[in-house]
């Protein structure tokens, strides 16, 4: 039997070799797999870290963009409110300059400067014709000389030196 128990130790010793060839197999494929697994969640880690870095970069734009249409929306409403405050302030010197002008109608010492006016009405009208003045109820007149006609009325003066002025005004406020 010696040759039945040779043949069993060389078939246990070639099963024993096939056995650590297949160990070693399979550790090798393990420790690459291993490797491979690795590298495939180090990519993975790092595509989303470029991933959430991209996300946030473009969340800090977005965010700055709203920011600045934010505050561009706050300054123009302040605008128009600064605006609306500077027109109120005009528009009710306007009206209380036409109240005082009104009172000073008929005052005598008026006569004079509406004396000098009808003398520029004259002046420039001439060239069209006769030179008409009309009285009008709230003070100065009206001049007219065939289809020109110059409105020299106190409420109309006013209003010409206001709006000549305007800009005087507005700088108070800057």
């Amino acid at each position: 039997m010696s040759g039945a128990g040779d043949r069993d130790e060389m078939l246990a010793a070639v099963r024993a070799a096939e056995l650590r060839a297949a160990r070693e197999e399979a550790e090798a494929i393990r420790r690459a797999g291993n490797s491979h697994a690795e590298r495939t969640v180090a990519q993975a880690r790092a595509d989303a870290a470029s991933l959430i870095d991209r996300r946030c970069a473009a969340a800090e734009r977005l965010a700055e963009l709203e920011e600045r249409d934010r505050l561009a929306e706050i300054r123009a409403k302040a605008r128009a409110t600064v605006l609306r405050a500077q027109h109120c302030v005009v528009s009710e010197a306007r009206a209380a300059a036409h109240t005082a002008i009104h009172r000073v109608a008929g005052d005598p010492r008026l006569e004079r400067l509406l004396e000098r006016l009808a003398d520029d009405a004259r002046e420039r009208l001439a060239p069209a014709g006769r030179v008409e003045l009309a009285a009008v109820p709230e003070g100065g007149f009206v001049a007219r000389a065939a289809s020109r006609q110059i409105d020299y009325s106190l409420s109309s003066q006013l209003d010409r030196w206001l709006d000549a002025t305007a800009g005087d005004l507005e700088s108070l406020w800057r």
